[in-house]
């Protein structure tokens, strides 16, 4: 019997959203872009419904579509949270073992989202000769090693390999040297090839900070968003900017955890005693970044009139019918890209 293909790609996962469902069982949504005037700034809907897009990480491997990423997601990052968060939301005692778990989905959750992968596709058509060229030279020290029957079986290694390249060689009988060529394009392979790298080895810097839970004031409640993971640089009251990364020093990353608790660090620093509650001060201000960090969805389990305070809405129908098209047209285009690369290393 065929395995069912997953679909709707929730960058946001519904164990996570859960934690701000209302009485109704569903999470307030305050769009940041909409196509009216009219839109209600505030509507209710169930966590299945939010913060997923079809297809977002399914890719072309071996001829076929795949849901391989959505699924090492799930097992790696997301099921094993799912007790964890709940401790955190119940205030129980977090193990050494529950707090790397929590990393690790702080970190999947950072880097899987649409506002990332906006962000990877802007940096490498900017750095995509310097990578294809660091590529070549890695490809060379190889080429180095072996002889020409060697080097057509490692070309053909890139039919499995998820990471979109072009690879020929044209080296002539007999010949000491030859021409080496490395072509990709940036897109849905090259944002997952990323993806793994950073969870499988970059992490590693996020293990070693001081990690906290912190509370907001006494009447704030922590909103979440479609780009939940918050990392500012700090420079005082009303100085700082959302460019922040894993690991430079006094460098803060939030991620709420519920409505009432919140993942912290400032890098390099203690951490806060347990379960701290933050002034009216820092609560504001740290609600404010996450506002400002959302991409298109903030949610929260009320609907807190002060959100459309701190970011109006835009309305532009043009933009989002473009964004919306280009959401739609992502599969296709991608899995066209993605059969090309398989065709053209089939061909080698």
């Amino acid at each position: 019997m065929k395995k069912q293909l997953h679909v709707k790609n929730h960058f946001v996962p519904e164990c996570y959203l859960k934690r701000w469902v209302n009485s109704d069982h569903k999470v307030f949504v305050y769009r940041t872009l909409v196509d009216h005037s009219n839109v209600p700034v505030w509507k209710g809907y169930s966590v299945s419904a939010i913060a997923y897009q079809k297809h977002l990480y399914t890719q072309i491997i071996s001829g076929s579509e795949s849901d391989e990423f959505e699924s090492w997601l799930d097992q790696e990052f997301e099921s094993p949270a799912n007790e964890v968060l709940s401790k955190v939301a119940m205030e129980r005692r977090l193990s050494r073992l529950d707090w790397e778990v929590l990393i690790k989905f702080l970190a999947a959750q950072d880097v899987r989202t649409p506002s990332r992968m906006y962000e990877h596709i802007q940096r490498w058509q900017k750095d995509l000769p310097e990578i294809l060229q660091n590529v070549l030279n890695d490809l060379k020290a190889k080429l180095d090693e072996k002889d020409t029957d060697d080097l057509k079986g490692m070309d053909k290694n890139f039919l499995t390999n998820p990471f979109p390249l072009k690879v020929s060689t044209l080296i002539e009988d007999g010949s000491d040297v030859g021409v080496l060529k490395a072509e990709t394009y940036v897109g849905r392979s090259t944002w997952l090839h990323s993806i793994r790298h950073v969870l499988n080895d970059t992490i590693k810097v996020l293990h070693t900070h001081k990690w906290s839970v912190v509370k907001p004031a006494l009447g704030y409640f922590w909103p979440t968003s479609d780009n939940p993971v918050v990392k500012v640089n700090y420079y005082g009251h009303g100085q700082y900017d959302l460019k922040g990364g894993w690991g430079l020093k006094k460098g803060n990353i939030i991620l709420p955890v519920d409505p009432e608790h919140a993942l912290f660090v400032q890098i390099g620093d203690k951490p806060m005693h347990k379960n701290a509650r933050l002034s009216e001060l820092q609560t504001k201000e740290i609600i404010k970044f996450i506002v400002e960090n959302a991409h298109r969805k903030i949610f929260s389990k009320i609907e807190d009139d002060n959100i459309s305070l701190l970011r109006k809405r835009v309305v532009d129908p043009e933009m989002l019918a473009r964004e919306n098209q280009e959401l739609m047209e992502w599969h296709q285009l991608n899995s066209e890209k993605e059969r090309e690369y398989i065709q053209s290393n089939r061909n080698i």
